[in-house]
């Protein structure tokens, strides 16, 4: 009793100390800026020294008296930990593909183009008529057959008549037949190349490109149109060799589509027999909805590809795990109405989570917001989210 006596007795001597000294100099206050300047400095050395005799006694009276020495408990927020199913993906990038090729509708014979149907954009069904060739020279030439192959005819019969007469010669009779056979192949092979004159569609999709307009030239084998198949796509993507062995055909994938801000899933349609010698990749080609034809050709696509799950696993944001001095992990957990400091072995880590390998159980309650704040054993307050 009587040091804490002496303690507050000498309190009292610095309180009436420091309000001696104020008083005396509101009664001359300094008249100049250098003067208030030198003043302020000196208050300020006598206000540090101050602290510290205040600290000073402070530690005494808890020595003296431990129940004065009262804790405050630190606000913080929990939440339980996750035990869930966990998945890494690998993400690599690809393309949006037709999973057909490109058609190419081109004349199988040599002529000017007089009728072009379609346009570009324009949706074709297979077998539809794409453009009309002229080609007048196979119908005068068809013409001009059917002039022989008359008189041919004529000869024939005449040459008939008088065989069953018996009149003329055998090789006579057959030269006429064989005459006319001959110019009736012929004018079945030229109509058939009149038939050449419509191109037609050799698949359905849509007009992507017009190489031909109306009046040019369109020689044998030479495209007029190109067509795309834009129902039918597929997302084609390169993926590290080193995962050969995690990539399944008919596996389920992610796949995002950044510049629409969309995302569906997908299943590996083929995956590709030969390693890329220049960069060590693997093709793999996964199937894909067009949504409504919202989706392009040559569209970037982001693929992802699951190469790690684990049921039931312990899952930790990974804001929420901490390292000390001694490189150690660790988390902080609530027991009791203390925050408890928990060593953890970190796992395999995947957008923002970690899976936890050792020192949790699962049931436990983790500290949110204040958890940095806290030491092991510090009295907190769990605050309503």
């Amino acid at each position: 009793m009587k040091n804490i006596f002496y303690l507050f007795a000498f309190a009292g001597f610095l309180l009436a100390t420091s309000c001696g000294g104020e008083a005396t100099e509101s009664e001359g206050a300094p008249q100049t800026l250098d003067a208030a300047r030198k003043v302020l400095q000196e208050k300020r050395k006598e206000l540090q020294i101050l602290k510290k005799e205040i600290a000073k006694a402070e530690a005494a009276v808890v020595k003296l008296d431990p129940k004065s020495k009262k804790k405050s408990a630190i606000p913080v927020t929990i939440a339980k930990v996750e035990v869930k199913e966990f998945n890494h993906y690998v993400e690599v990038q690809g393309n949006v593909v037709p999973s057909q090729e490109p058609g190419m509708a081109s004349s199988e014979t040599g002529g000017r183009i007089v009728d072009m149907t379609v346009k570009e954009g324009d949706y074709v069904k297979k077998g539809a008529l794409i453009a009309k060739v002229d080609l007048e020279s196979i119908k005068k030439s068809i013409a001009q057959l059917d002039e022989s192959l008359s008189l041919a005819q004529n000869m024939y019969k005449r040459q008939e008549n008088l065989w069953n007469q018996k009149i003329g010669s055998e090789v006579q009779y057959l030269q006429a037949k064989s005459q006319v056979e001959s110019l009736l192949k012929n004018k079945e092979t030229l109509e058939y190349e009149l038939t050449k004159a419509n191109v037609y569609a050799p698949m359905s999709g849509y007009i992507d490109m017009v190489m031909a307009k109306e009046g040019e030239m369109a020689g044998p084998g030479t495209p007029i149109v190109q067509i795309l198949n834009t129902k039918d796509l597929k997302v084609v993507a390169s993926i590290p060799e080193i995962y050969l062995g995690n990539v399944k055909k008919g596996e389920g994938v992610v796949l995002k589509f950044p510049a629409l801000n969309e995302e569906q899933k997908g299943r590996v349609k083929t995956i590709g027999r030969s390693i890329n010698p220049a960069n060590r990749t693997f093709e793999v080609e996964a199937s894909i909805n067009s949504q409504n034809g919202l989706l392009k050709p040559n569209l970037l696509a982001t693929m992802l590809v699951n190469d790690f799950s684990k049921k039931d696993a312990i899952v930790v944001p990974d804001q929420l795990i901490l390292q000390d001095v001694s490189g150690a992990d660790y988390v902080m957990v609530l027991e009791g109405n203390k925050a408890v400091k928990k060593l953890v072995t970190m796992g395999r880590g995947y957008r923002n989570e970690t899976i936890i390998t050792s020192g949790l159980n699962g049931d436990e309650a983790l500290l949110i917001k204040g958890a940095r704040q806290v030491s092991n054993g510090d009295l907190v307050e769990v605050l309503p989210e």
